[in-house]
């Protein structure tokens, strides 16, 4: 008896300690998959300094900080420029930013609780812009009104999301609490707890996907590890991103509600109506004329002009437009590029040369004006393209058109900005000529090939309806000289149309059609054999040929350098060619020769 007693109780013992064993052994087992309630405050895990908050582009962590001072967000003014607009201007000198819409000047102060609009002082809760290390900082509560900017701020520690891309992203719906973790460990600490319901994004397509974590981010940010079976991973989705609303200011350009044939006439005096007169009732066809009138002249603002209002009613008389013309080059007391840097990166003078060229339209009569301001610095870019901000607002105002001349676009001149000038100008003119210039080697002054890649690479900076094509009325002889066995290249002349054609019945010359160029080549040796002329002659064909991509391009119009310089009958040419019925040109020019398959026609030139 004694016996089964004592066997009883060892088995109570036994079943005892198994019991605990087993209590134990489950608590341990039990501690092992349970998950770290232990958080990392987002401020010791992000480590943002002081006055800064992470920028965070979608699901991109940027590599440069915000400013954040009293709440307010500032983005630096590159960021600005590279994701939203390139409308700010900066003038380091001036200390000063300018912002210019269509109807509105905002003129902004570093570290200023003020702002002028349209001159006008308007108080702030807080500075528009703020400077660190020289570098300009933009609130972001003025961007929502320049740009369409959305995102969302959060503090401890300072964050900003930004809604960029407008592309989908895949997101999850939580069915069952969890956390988001600093690493893919459930004992690590958690970040922040996602209740169930909540959405998560799945960020940087779930990162190395390990001990059944996957990364994501939360609707305010945070960026960590969640376990995937803790998400409705079957029936995740594509969310598609939401933008704040907004209407930017858009200014619609005036056209003309006809082809434009615009004639450039160089003239440096006032008596300049009767050549005008007589140029237009030889071709009836132009209905634009753009005189050059306005010369910038000083650092200031000043211009040396020859307008008047007896050209205009001239002109007008006869049913065409005048838009005067503003040029910077050497006429008068001034440095080309030099002082157009000086004018320009200045407000005030700026300002003083826009009140001078509006003064003299409106007092003429004008009815636009044409800019042409060539040879700039490419630090000069962000201010001539901030002149011509102010500069359309005036013309606006003024009831008057605004074009400008723009030579071929390409990466060296992309300071001039065609795709901005497209936005704040009526008309874009593209000078498609000096193809070789003085100092180039020799060749044509704008062949076929390379006036249709020019045009077809300023479409893609500039809708058809404002684009312009102006071709040249010149054309240059070349000379080359052999000297102990190197050749140089001078830019021996430069001729009008009919005096390249005085020259080559003079001489006698023979001329070869090249289809290459779609010109008449002319070529001869001198001095026995020790000097070459060349000239590929721009001739009523050669314009044609040109004019055809202007009409299957449907362009705005042509335009010509320049009046006076044209062969007769010319312009009725090219006025066909444009939008009538396209001409075949039987004559050539004397002495030249022409195979009949290579004669224009329908199929292989027109629309």
């Amino acid at each position: 008896m004694r016996n089964k007693i004592f066997v009883a109780i060892a088995a109570v013992i036994i079943l005892g300690l198994l019991a605990a064993a087993g209590v134990f052994i489950y608590g341990r087992i039990e501690e092992r998959y349970r998950e770290s309630e232990v958080k990392m405050e987002l401020s010791t895990y992000y480590m943002v300094p002081d006055g800064e908050a992470m920028l965070i582009f979608d699901e991109k962590v940027s590599e440069k900080y915000a400013l954040f001072k009293n709440g307010e967000p500032y983005i630096d003014l590159p960021t600005v420029k590279e994701y939203y607009t390139p409308v700010f201007t900066w003038s380091p000198v001036e200390n000063r930013m300018y912002y210019t819409t269509p109807s509105t000047e905002y003129i902004i102060t570093p570290d200023s609780n003020e702002i002028l609009v349209n001159e006008i002082a308007e108080p702030l809760d807080f500075p528009v812009v703020i400077l660190s290390e020289d570098i300009p900082y933009i609130s972001m509560s003025f961007l929502r009104k320049c740009c369409n900017i959305t995102y969302r701020v959060y503090e401890n520690p300072a964050r900003v999301l930004i809604t960029y891309s407008t592309d989908e992203y895949l997101c999850a719906k939580v069915k069952e609490e969890s956390a988001i973790r600093v690493s893919q460990d459930i004992k690590a600490d958690y970040l922040e707890k996602i209740p169930a319901g909540s959405t998560v994004r799945i960020i940087e397509g779930g990162g190395i996907q390990k001990m059944g974590f996957i990364k994501v981010m939360s609707e305010n940010g945070v960026r960590g590890y969640f376990l995937q079976d803790k998400l409705d991973w079957d029936n995740r989705f594509n969310q598609t991103p939401v933008f704040d609303a907004y209407e930017p200011e858009v200014v619609m350009p005036r056209l003309e509600d006809k082809k434009i044939y615009l004639a450039w006439q160089l003239v440096y005096n006032k008596d300049c109506v009767g050549e005008m007169l007589s140029n237009l009732l030889e071709n009836p066809e132009i209905n634009v004329v753009s005189p050059t009138w306005y010369f910038m002249n000083g650092t200031e603002g000043n211009i040396k002009s020859y307008a008047t209002r007896e050209y205009v009613e001239a002109a007008h008389a006869r049913g065409v437009k005048v838009w005067a013309l503003l040029k910077n080059d050497a006429e008068g007391d001034f440095n080309g590029a030099q002082d157009s840097h000086t004018v320009f990166s200045s407000y005030d003078a700026r300002k003083q040369l826009i009140k001078n060229v509006i003064r003299e339209s409106v007092n003429s009569g004008v009815d636009g004006i044409n800019v042409d301001i060539e040879s700039l610095n490419v630090d000069t870019g962000i201010y001539y393209v901030q002149f011509l901000r102010e500069l359309s607002i005036a013309c606006r105002q003024n009831d008057l058109t605004l074009s400008v001349d723009n030579i071929i676009p390409e990466e060296y001149n992309a300071f001039y900005n065609i795709p901005e000038q497209v936005k704040i100008v009526d008309y874009i003119i593209l000078m498609a000529y000096d193809e070789h210039y003085v100092g180039s080697d020799a060749g044509s002054v704008a062949s076929l090939p390379w006036v249709t890649a020019s045009v077809e690479k300023t479409l893609k900076k500039c809708p058809k309806e404002q684009l312009v094509l102006a071709l040249p009325f010149y054309t240059r002889l070349w000379k080359e000289v052999r000297i102990d066995g190197t050749v140089k290249t001078y830019a021996e002349k430069m001729m009008n149309l009919n005096e390249a054609q005085s020259y080559v019945k003079e001489i006698s010359l023979q001329g070869d059609w090249e289809k290459a160029t779609g010109q008449y080549y002319y070529g001869y040796e001198a001095e026995f054999g020790e000097v070459m002329y060349r000239m590929w002659m721009e001739d009523k064909k050669s314009l044609m040929l040109k004019t055809l991509v202007a009409r299957e391009q449907e362009l705005a119009g042509i335009a010509a350098w320049k009046m006076g310089d044209e062969t007769e009958g010319l312009w009725s040419i090219l006025k066909a060619s444009l939008e009538g019925e396209i001409p075949v040109l039987d004559e050539t020019v004397d002495g030249s020769e022409e195979p009949d398959d290579e004669e224009p026609d329908d199929e292989d030139h027109g629309p």
